[in-house]
């Protein structure tokens, strides 16, 4: 919670004192993404951050009403509304370009870029922010915060300025967006580079996209299945599914000639500059008579 607290004057009561539970609840139905930074070796917790897409009519409900964007979100996620996208979901609206990215908690306090340690931190922040957030078509990125430092902060990088809406206690809380006609015409900032990503070549499933961000991740197999609840044998043959559709798709990867290390080396390599292929994506609409590719427009 302390990691938490920057954000406190955002929510109402009740949606405070829910967020704890409500988290677990989004992780474990994989309707968010959250990272904890620490530094190391003592492992002291500095950031606590993550992302979520949801549906735009609750973006509009919230412009036009009394609360803040996210409080009005979680708010709709405890009276077991359905604000966020399932990952089926995000799967389509990212083939379509459609994706309402929301950005939650990931405040932080001033950097001084003269101490190293501060320094590190944030190059972690910038770092571990594009791996979980780059790959994916968006449509827009939203945020809402207090803290002025950080607002400035994030326009710095590309955001801008959406409303203001007062506060109790006498602080503002600052909407901030980026759409991606906007990203399109300042291409050089920092949050504008995470639109209009290519699309994805491999068709891995989203089982085979897990175990490859683990091991991304430097997640040993043996940890990856337990944390997918599978066996040390499926893991394997999820693997050669992976090595299948690989080979299908481009014969200069490194091939089953190659040892097992190697291949799997390059593997990873080749994805840490190809975040989309972890991504989610249904182009289910193609099936649909009368419809064109419109991924292929934007």
């Amino acid at each position: 919670m302390p990691l938490w607290a920057p954000e406190r004057v955002l929510y109402d009561a009740h949606v405070w004192n829910s967020l704890p539970a409500l988290v677990e609840d989004l992780m474990q139905r994989d309707l968010a993404t959250f990272v904890i930074i620490e530094s190391l070796p003592r492992r002291v917790p500095h950031l606590f951050g993550g992302i979520s897409f949801i549906r735009p009519e609750y973006i509009a409900q919230s412009r036009a009403g009394p609360t803040t964007l996210k409080n009005c979100v979680l708010r709709a996620a405890l009276e077991k509304h359905n604000p966020f996208l399932s990952p089926r979901e995000v799967g389509e609206a990212n083939a379509r370009g459609e994706l309402h990215l929301m950005l939650l908690f990931g405040n932080f306090d001033a950097i001084d870029l003269a101490k190293i340690d501060q320094a590190s931190f944030l190059r972690t922040s910038i770092e571990g922010f594009r791996f979980f957030v780059f790959g994916y078509s968006l449509c827009a990125i939203w945020d809402e915060i207090a803290s002025p430092h950080h607002v400035a902060e994030l326009q710095q990088q590309g955001m801008l300025f959406d409303r203001q809406l007062p506060l109790a206690g006498g602080s503002t809380a600052t909407l901030l967006r980026l759409t991606r006609d906007e990203a399109l015409a300042n291409p050089y900032a920092h949050f504008c580079t995470f639109f209009c990503p290519p699309k994805p070549r491999f068709a891995f499933s989203l089982g085979e996209q897990r175990l490859l961000e683990y091991a991304l991740l430097d997640t040993p197999d043996d940890e990856s299945a337990e944390k997918l609840h599978l066996s040390r044998d499926a893991i394997k043959k999820r693997w050669r599914s992976i090595y299948t559709k690989i080979d299908a798709a481009d014969k200069n990867l490194p091939s089953d000639t190659a040892s097992g290390t190697a291949r799997r080396r390059g593997v990873l390599h080749y994805l840490r500059k190809h975040l989309e292929e972890l991504r989610p994506f249904r182009e289910s609409w193609r099936a649909i008579p009368g419809h064109s590719d419109r991924a292929d427009q934007i």
